[in-house]
């Protein structure tokens, strides 16, 4: 048994049937057993969610290390500013 790899860009029909064009159409009529491979890639857009200015805005600030040592560094810088309340 040989294969042969036909490819093309099908439209989704309302009836949720694809389109085959009818060349294609042709070539199938010649298969002896009347079962085919079928591989489905759905093209779609892609979205790009913009992202909040602020995002990853700490991100060059953490440091390697627990959560917990960060906002303990953090938290010192804070209370050692002379302008800082508390």
């Amino acid at each position: 048994m040989s294969t042969k790899s036909i490819e093309y860009v099908a439209d989704l029909l309302p009836d949720g049937h694809l389109s085959i064009p009818d060349k294609i159409k042709k070539k199938l009529k010649n298969i002896p057993n009347k079962k085919v491979r079928v591989r489905i890639e759905l093209k779609t857009e892609r979205v790009v969610k913009k992202q909040h200015p602020a995002f990853g805005i700490w991100s060059d600030r953490l440091l390697e290390g627990s959560t917990v040592d960060t906002a303990r560094e953090f938290r010192k810088k804070l209370e050692s500013r002379e302008d800082a309340s508390g």
